[in-house]
């Protein structure tokens, strides 16, 4: 069974990410200009983003957005 076939997929396969770039399982380079499907575009790895997530994890992973959440709109 496809997974949420609603639109046709690149033919890459992203395995690790650095900066702005993105590698794929060959090892090829890739300029990382997706920023749509809820994507922060910082640039992958950056410091400031994965200090923030960590101290936010070791409170809460997630919860639904039907509750009023600040963290949000700092965001």
């Amino acid at each position: 069974m496809p997974l949420f076939d609603v639109y046709p997929l690149y033919d890459v396969e992203p395995t690790k990410a650095r900066g702005v770039y993105v590698y794929d399982q060959k090892g090829s380079k890739y300029l990382d200009l997706y920023g749509g499907h809820a994507v922060i575009s910082i640039g992958h790895g950056h410091r400031t983003y994965k200090r923030m997530l960590k101290k936010q994890l070791h409170r809460i992973g997630f919860y639904s957005n039907a509750v009023q959440n600040p963290l949000q709109e700092k965001l």
